[in-house]
């Protein structure tokens, strides 16, 4: 169940993903996602993550992916009062 590449085999992702993985992985990508919507750097934690033993290769690509869209990403401003 991939959740930003599309172009993966299926027996290349059954091979590496475990629940537990998986359950990391996403915990790790709404992390992210969250730090990223306070205007935090998100590079720290991606690298933290990314060595994590417990991810698989499949894993790591996801995290990866979503590393880049999120790190693109920049919150817009909030708009200003009227008075």
């Amino acid at each position: 169940m991939p959740l930003f590449s599309r172009k993966r085999s299926r027996t290349s992702r059954q091979a590496s993903t475990s629940p537990e993985a998986l359950r990391l992985l996403s915990g790790y990508v709404l992390h992210m996602s969250i730090t990223a919507l306070g205007d935090g750097d998100i590079t720290p934690l991606y690298e933290e993550y990314v060595n994590d033993p417990r991810l698989g290769g499949f894993e790591r690509q996801e995290l990866t992916i979503a590393f880049r869209i999120l790190r693109t990403r920049r919150p817009s401003p909030a708009p200003a009062a009227s008075g």
